[in-house]
């Protein structure tokens, strides 16, 4: 298996990153993938873009770059409300949203039912395309609870490359996470979650995971584009190219 773009990337606009736009999107083609997903983090995370940087994405970057197909997205914040740090309006403009727990916006250690309300808010809302990072041990809800809420509101969960290096535990959250997509038919994306240029694309953990517990290929969205398209198209009516 492998994938034909990465769903999950950022740039050094976020100021933890190290990379520029253009410098990932030549990355992506030296890989030959078709698509990038450009996802930087919502302004509640601490030195992240304004919220005017999100507001523009999709009116000044084009959609498809030397060759390869842009997605003006975002990683936003989950609230402790559940709801998210970018606003509907906003995010209705994107290609693509990421919804995703962060330490110092979340609190820790709350109870597992405290997270899984969390994640069940999220589930209901209409521009959240992909559920990100969901293994994180410190922050981890009741998983059958919150895999069949995102089945029945359409949601893709990500595994994401990062978490067995910077998120302690995780490696078996993420392994009963592809076992209940399987079971519950939930769509998954591979993401590198990549903060420079030379780890976009890297998911080898992710895809030796997926097929270690026998996940369909065909499940898997960004193993191929028109199926990644046909996804995309699904979820919010979003027409990528060719």
């Amino acid at each position: 298996m492998n994938i034909c773009g990465d769903t999950h990337t950022h740039t050094l606009i976020c100021q933890h990153a190290f990379s520029t736009l253009l410098e990932n999107v030549a990355q992506a083609k030296r890989l030959g993938h078709r698509f990038l997903a450009a996802t930087e983090h919502g302004p509640a995370m601490a030195a992240a873009p304004i919220i005017w940087y999100h507001m523009n994405l999709p009116r000044f970057v084009p959609q498809v770059l030397d060759g390869v197909v842009v997605l003006r997205g975002c990683e936003a914040n989950v609230l402790p409300d559940g709801t998210l740090d970018l606003p509907d309006g906003v995010l209705r403009r994107l290609d693509w949203t990421i919804a995703s727990i962060h330490g110092g916006i979340v609190p820790e250690g709350l109870t597992e039912q405290e997270y899984t309300d969390l994640w069940l808010k999220v589930a209901e809302n209409p521009y959240v395309d992909c559920i990100g990072h969901l293994g994180q041990e410190k922050f981890k809800p009741d998983y059958p609870t919150v895999i069949k809420a995102f089945r029945d509101h359409h949601k893709v969960v990500e595994i994401n490359a990062s978490s067995h290096v910077v998120r302690p535990g995780c490696t078996e959250n993420c392994r009963q996470i592809v076992r209940l997509c399987k079971e519950y038919q939930v769509p998954l994306v591979l993401s590198s979650d990549a903060h420079f240029a030379t780890a976009i694309g890297q998911v080898d953990w992710c895809i030796q995971l997926v097929e270690e517990e026998g996940y369909p290929e065909q499940w898997v969205l960004n193993s191929d584009y028109q199926r990644f398209r046909q996804g995309v198209k699904q979820l919010r009516g979003v027409e990528l190219p060719e």
